[in-house]
């Protein structure tokens, strides 16, 4: 007697069945996948008795009869027809391997019928048998899986708790969800609707609808398309101020298939390296379209994991496309803000066209009742009044007595005291001045209050303000106050506005330093280095020596110049210019404690960071007025200005809703 056998098909069903179906959720993304392969544009998905029981209807094409029955034979798809097809996959089935494996383990029972056929088909399978008989039903295609792993009590041990179980179905879920936007989903999990998506073909809308976001954040858009790699490239990221400790916040999709995609996780780490702190991840949901002959999927049981013929290509093409998008999302920001000044500048020009009409003397004071009445009751939204100088009137100070007297006049006409694009003037005095002084006094001490009346911003008897650099704030924004030396609070349209002066410098610093060292003119390293007259020693250990050897090319790149003595001891010969000004010997010393924890291909970046972060100016450290319109206007300026290089956010901004949401919890 032979030793060798052939297993029966039922067998050998079960066996690739530990291939094909791992958990329940296996299931649940094959049936579904077959569904969207058949064109269907409603899916709905029932879970119950633990997870063991699956119900998946759709609105697809359906079966004809003799496809119904052949579809259950191990092997057999249309999806296929040659070895050829592989490479120009437009399906995400195409082995054959689903329906045999999941009915050798469960008692499966499939009801479908054609757009066209007037009955359907009902095909049940248990124990290996097949059975097949006319039956009346919807068109399209409803599969039914029941006691799964009834036959395999050793798949049946291992599976977890019903909420585990669950929330891998609800992750498939979401991601087939979410690469086909058109197709309305529903999941169901014991009665109850955990999922539903509308099938509007809107991703971020989706996105949401699946709850793979919640909502609140806010999201920046990733368009690209290039051609020399034949990729389009299409997704949401959530700004910085929004990361998770794992990976989960992360979707890759190529083709409509969810897949695990290093590529897309080293760009992804690549765009947010400076964004966001280190071991944290960003949350986005990234697909790829690309030609199919570029790509495999042939390589894993399960499909989740692909083979590029050009990855090197590809990665550097998504990489762009995210940093491109985070760059640009505040470049539209600053354009819609320049709109917005244009706009209320227009309307200031129309309003002071109309003619002006003329009242008597009792016809203004019943205005003026009326108008102190109407500000009592309800603030308007909008008022546009002269812009004022930061300094008080010095040409006439007013007695304790006459600002008591001139209060209640003031309150009336100084209603909002500052108009919406707050202008500083530098004055020929203060050019030479360096910016961010650390000698100044603390405070706003010259901010408006009650009684103390300012001079308009060009009216003041110096001319000399009106020449020299300006500082601006966006339209709407008011200086509100300083504290500790620390947080400046501005008043906006939208609400409160809280920003830390020493975040903001640092990213102010940090967007320099790379401009300088990306700039193709030349001569620009140079320019912005110190040469030492005297070179300062440095008094590392010997572990941070050899960090100083081994990452002395990227310290050159940012302008450094360092020299060793025969003991192998270490100076500084030149810096970089934004070093100089300050002790920069420690400086130093943390910059090499900061590069020796990154890895060789960041050095570079971890080194730009730890000079931002020690050149910027501390928590603590006053500043004048001058230099606080200067550091808000030098910091709006930069491309990405939501977080520090290390993540910290700059700046907590409450709309009025929230506040109010605040001190009225519901």
């Amino acid at each position: 007697m032979p030793k060798v056998l052939v297993l029966p098909d039922h067998i050998a069903s079960q066996i690739a069945a530990g291939e094909v179906v791992e958990r329940p959720a296996s299931v649940v993304k094959e049936l579904v996948e077959n569904s969207l392969d058949a064109g269907a544009s409603e899916i709905e998905v029932a879970i119950s008795a633990d997870c063991r029981d699956i119900r998946v209807a759709d609105n697809g094409h359906g079966m004809e009869p003799e496809d119904a029955v052949l579809a259950f034979q191990r092997h057999a798809t249309s999806k296929l027809r040659s070895a050829d097809d592989l490479w120009a996959l437009n399906t995400l089935g195409f082995r054959g391997e689903a329906l045999p494996s999941v009915a050798s383990i469960s008692r499966f029972t499939c009801y479908t019928r054609t757009h066209e056929a007037p009955v359907g088909t009902k095909i049940t399978s248990a124990d290996g048998e097949l059975k097949a008989s006319e039956t009346g039903c919807a068109p399209g295609t409803v599969m039914e899986v029941l006691e799964l792993f009834y036959n395999t009590p050793a798949r049946l041990k291992f599976m977890k708790k019903a909420n585990t179980e669950f929330g891998h179905i609800q992750e498939i879920m979401q991601s087939l969800a979410i690469a086909y936007p058109h197709v309305a989903f529903t999941l169901i999990n014991d009665g109850e609707v955990v999922m539903r998506t509308s099938g509007q073909a809107s991703l971020d809308a989706t996105i949401v609808q699946a709850g793979f976001f919640s909502g609140r954040e806010p999201l920046v858009e990733v368009l690209a398309d290039d051609s020399s790699q034949g990729c389009k490239i299409r997704g949401f990221m959530a700004k910085p101020t929004h990361f998770r400790g794992d990976r989960k916040g992360i979707l890759t999709i190529v083709n409509k298939r969810a897949v695990r995609c290093p590529l897309t996780l080293k760009a992804l780490d690549y765009a947010y390296s400076d964004l966001i702190p280190r071991g944290r991840y960003p949350l986005a949901v990234i697909t790829v379209e690309l030609d199919p002959g570029q790509v495999d999927v042939n390589i894993h049981p399960t499909k989740k994991e692909l083979k590029y013929s050009n990855g090197n290509g590809l990665y550097l093409s998504i990489q762009r496309a995210l940093t491109k998008a985070l760059r640009q999302e505040s470049i539209a920001y600053a354009n819609a803000r320049v709109a917005e000044q244009q706009a209320e500048e227009a309307a200031q020009a129309a309003q002071a066209a109309e003619p002006v009409v003329a009242y008597s003397a009792p016809q203004q004071k019943a205005l003026s009742d009326l108008d102190r009445s109407f500000m009592r009751l309800e603030p308007p939204k909008h008022l546009e009044l002269d812009s004022i100088a930061l300094v008080p009137d010095s040409r006439r100070e007013a007695s304790p007595a006459a600002r008591h007297e001139s209060h209640s006049d003031y309150v009336e006409a100084n209603q909002v005291s500052f108009r919406d694009s707050l202008v500083y003037r530098v004055t020929e005095e203060e050019q030479h001045l360096a910016p961010y002084k650390r000698d100044v006094s603390p405070t706003f001490n010259n901010l408006p209050v009650a009684g103390e009346h300012f001079i308009p911003a060009g009216n003041a008897a110096d001319s000399r303000t009106d020449s020299g650099e300006q500082y601006e704030l966006p339209a709407g924004w008011r200086m509100m106050g300083y504290l500790k030396n620390m947080y400046i609070f501005f008043e906006t349209h939208e609400g409160l506005e809280i920003i830390e002066q020493h975040i903001a410098h640092e990213r102010t610093l940090y967007e320099r330093l790379l401009a300088q060292q990306n700039s193709d003119t030349p001569g620009v390293l140079s320019e912005n280095v110190q040469k030492l007259v005297v070179s300062a020693p440095l008094n590392l250990t010997p572990d941070q020596t050899d960090v100083l050897k081994n990452s002395a090319d990227a310290l050159t790149r940012l302008g450094f110049e360092f020299s060793f003595d025969e003991e192998g001891q270490a100076s500084v010969t030149q810096l970089p210019l934004q070093l100089a000004q300050i002790n920069y010997v420690p400086v130093i010393q943390k910059m090499i404690e900061d590069v020796a924890t990154a890895d060789a291909t960041n050095m570079e970046l971890e080194a730009t960071k730890s000079i931002a972060c020690q050149s910027a100016i501390k928590n603590g450290m006053p500043l004048s007025q001058r230099d606080i319109l200067k550091l808000v206007s030098d910091w709006l300026k930069t491309e990405r200005r939501d977080t520090c290089p290390h993540g910290r956010p700059v700046r907590l901004k409450y709309t009025m809703p929230e506040l109010f949401e605040l001190f009225h919890p519901a």
